[in-house]
């Protein structure tokens, strides 16, 4: 008997449910790249718009380079930084994109992911010469302007005049937004920062406790959704597809800046009310260390950038005393 020739046909498993069977494909492994940058934003523990920037940031860089981060060099960095410079970015843009991947190369070798005995890529990078900050407080006619503005929107004036009350002690938006009722005490604030890892205790003025307390009055004449529990957000959205809901990081930027159009004051965002304590703090003599600890600030340098125009015109001051003039007579 000779053996066959006809070639054996391969089996083939037809499912049961019928249709057609799906394709095998390779799925591609996970970039190690972006993994390791999660692993840093939830290590660092950085506040939510942070962590926001400091993705985005590190996210393009991965995106302009595709070497690992072992591979980086400082050339790779120049280059990127040249780049940059190249799509019209500002010095500020630049040096914010270069900080960023200096945290992260630091964090890197922290955690034992780079080589203790090699030169960080970072090290070698001078951040770009920027012009130096101005002061961006408001003076007291923005202020008593702004005040006013309060008073003509008679159906959120009351929340309103709570939030400018709040964020005239120096808290960022994203704090303010993230304030529950029982953070509040009748007299301190604990303002929970950077994801809760730190705790200010913020004392508020007598002014500001009523415009707080008759804002959760109102809330509790209101009753039902705005009911102010506990566990419920500080300031609610009030308009009819939001209300009742915690008014968030945009809805709070959003009242703001309809304010200052309101009062005229052109660039009003809500940072600016935080430059303004930041100011008042040190006019009032209040030790860096507390003002800082008010602020919710841990570096020298980023609390001057509150208290520089202070400094400025105390030392304007401090030279027209010294040889017997006033400064208002300059």
């Amino acid at each position: 008997m000779q053996p066959s020739t006809d070639p054996v046909l391969p089996i083939v498993i037809v499912p049961l449910t019928g249709g057609k069977q799906p394709e095998l494909r390779l799925l591609e492994p996970p970039d190690l790249r972006h993994w390791q940058i999660e692993e840093f934003l939830r290590q660092t523990g950085k506040a939510d718009n942070t962590q926001r920037a400091y993705r985005g940031q590190l996210v393009r860089f991965a995106a302009w380079c595709d070497k690992s981060w072992l591979d980086v060099t400082p050339s790779d960095i120049g280059k990127y930084r040249r780049d940059l410079k190249l799509q019209g970015l500002k010095a500020t843009s630049v040096n914010h994109a270069l900080n960023t991947l200096k945290a992260f190369y630091g964090w890197l070798r922290r955690s034992n992911g780079y080589p203790m005995n090699q030169p960080l890529p970072t090290d070698a990078i001078d951040l770009e010469r920027q012009e130096e900050p101005q002061a961006d407080h408001l003076e007291s006619e923005d202020l008593s302007q702004l005040w006013t503005a309060l008073e003509l929107d008679e159906r959120t004036r009351v929340r309103d005049r709570a939030i400018i009350a709040v964020l005239s002690h120096g808290l960022r938006a994203s704090e303010a937004s993230a304030l529950n009722v029982e953070h509040w005490n009748g007299k301190i604030l604990k303002v929970h920062r950077s994801k809760g890892q730190n705790v200010s205790e913020v004392p508020l003025h007598r002014e500001a406790r009523q415009y707080l307390d008759a804002y959760l009055e109102w809330r509790q004449q209101q009753g039902d959704m705005f009911e102010p529990l506990p566990e419920s957000p500080m300031f609610l959205a009030q308009d009819p597809k939001s209300a009742g809901k915690r008014l968030g990081y945009k809805g709070l930027h959003r009242m703001v800046k309809q304010l200052g159009a309101i009062a005229g004051i052109e660039g009003l965002n809500p940072h600016r009310f935080r430059h303004t304590f930041g100011t008042e703090v040190t006019r009032r003599g209040v030790d860096p260390l507390f003002g800082k600890e008010l602020m919710g600030i841990k570096s020298d340098r980023v609390f001057q950038r509150y208290t520089q125009g202070v400094f400025k015109q105390a030392a304007a001051e401090a030279y027209l005393k010294a040889i017997g003039e006033d400064i208002d007579e300059s």
